[in-house]
């Protein structure tokens, strides 16, 4: 690669992480409509880093914390880190597939500020799920809690980007966050998010978990894609949310079951 192209990638990362994280990260070279629509290809190595990050908080809070109270503060600092994005995603996206009779009721609600019934249900599960979820995994070994917080959020962030090139993008208004990531999708760019993902839950989780792990990933976005597709007919930023949120609480779940 030449270096003219690694200093696109990297410029790429850093859009990455700058979108899926508060971290105050410095854009390098003028942001073209190109790099806005490309960078999504890092998602899943980003997505790693998160995890990777909330592995080591929680180890060093393990050290010194009960294993649920650990989880508990890990959780709250993820929030922290992530600027609860994908949370406030599921919480429209709940709210407006709950409470729209039509796909315009549902985009409408959706871009609601205010949450509703749906919305807080939603995140209730969501928050309590992974803490119970990630608690479980504790009793047997805090190693699996870090491996799940490596690969979950890695595959779950992989998926939301992959699902935005296989639906239409229903938001146009110039606000929207996502709109930008969805005009310059290609193969390549589902082949790194793809290779990636298998690279990070091969090396976490193992040859044999890992490849569960996968094939439990792509079972959540194959019934995402057919349930927004029948509810909305594309996606939005919100949907996308909803994506992570719900592949990242299975893959916990998965997990739970594979070492219970």
């Amino acid at each position: 690669m030449s270096r003219k192209g690694l200093a696109c990638q990297w410029q790429w990362g850093c859009l990455a992480v700058s979108f899926l994280t508060r971290l105050p990260v410095r854009i390098p070279g003028e942001v073209s409509a190109q790099a806005l629509g490309r960078c999504h290809r890092w998602f899943t190595l980003v997505g790693a880093l998160i995890g990777l990050g909330l592995a080591l908080i929680y180890w060093g809070l393990e050290q010194v914390l009960p294993a649920s109270v650990a989880v508990f503060v890990t959780l709250v600092l993820s929030l922290w880190l992530t600027g609860a994005l994908h949370e406030d995603g599921l919480a429209d996206c709940m709210d407006g597939l709950g409470g729209g009779q039509t796909v315009a009721q549902r985009l409408a609600i959706m871009k609601d500020s205010r949450v509703g019934s749906y919305g807080v249900l939603a995140l209730i599960a969501s928050l309590v799920g992974r803490w119970l979820l990630l608690s479980a995994l504790a009793q047997q070994e805090s190693g699996l809690v870090m491996m799940a917080l490596i690969t979950a959020h890695a595959l779950s962030r992989g998926l939301a980007a992959f699902m935005m090139g296989l639906l239409p993008y229903l938001r146009c208004d110039a606000d929207s966050k996502v709109h930008a990531l969805t005009g310059q999708h290609r193969v390549s760019d589902h082949g790194w998010l793809g290779g990636i993902a298998v690279l990070v839950a091969v090396l976490s989780a193992g040859v044999v978990s890992g490849s569960v792990l996968l094939l439990v990933t792509a079972l959540s976005g194959w019934m995402l894609y057919r349930w927004l597709k029948h509810q909305l007919g594309g996606v939005t930023g919100d949907a996308l949310g909803a994506v992570q949120q719900i592949t990242e609480v299975l893959l916990y779940l998965v997990l739970v079951m594979m070492h219970a």
